[in-house]
């Protein structure tokens, strides 16, 4: 069975985008993957770290622009967009101290539910284990309270493993 990122991008590898945008940039890879699939790709993180790995990892990508801010604000760089990743808990390889929080991460998929394209997707996979499941625990209320007649949300888990990771999808209408 394939984990949550290659399940994730799985998903996403079945058609073409103009915008995507890769909310935690991470080490790079899901900003790497996207920009097969997109006409442009917009990259977050707030870690120098993050962005430098990222930067070796693309660089032969011009489809590509990385931001060294938090995703909170990637409104100020784009007016929509049809698919975005984020991926949750904290860089691997980076400090663990710097983690995701539910308050800027809410608001983060507020605003991108209100900028995402019909017929576009929200892929988030979301760690448990970084905070103790708080942030899990407000995204999924959030997702619950979404109106089914504007959004799909689907979960994707593994049901005999404590504590794994687990995708959630946000398809707008």
């Amino acid at each position: 069975m394939e984990s949550m990122i290659e399940f994730i991008h799985e998903r996403i590898g079945k058609k073409h985008y103009d915008q995507g945008i890769d909310f935690t940039m991470g080490n790079g890879h899901d900003t790497l993957f996207l920009s097969d699939y997109c006409k442009h790709v917009y990259s977050y993180d707030i870690q120098a770290l993050a962005l430098n790995n990222t930067k070796e990892l693309i660089k032969d990508k011009k489809n590509v622009t990385l931001f060294l801010k938090s995703h909170e604000y990637f409104d100020e760089d784009l007016i929509n967009f049809d698919v975005g990743v984020f991926n949750l808990g904290y860089l691997p390889g980076g400090n663990h101290e710097c983690v995701t929080h539910y308050q800027t991460t809410l608001k983060t998929i507020e605003k991108a539910l209100n900028l995402l394209n019909p017929q576009g997707c929200l892929y988030i996979a979301i760690y448990i284990g970084h905070d103790k499941g708080e942030e899990s625990i407000h995204l999924e209320e959030y997702f619950h309270a979404l109106d089914h007649k504007l959004y799909n949300v689907a979960k994707f888990e593994m049901m005999n493993k404590k504590n794994a990771p687990y995708v959630v999808i946000v398809e707008k209408r």
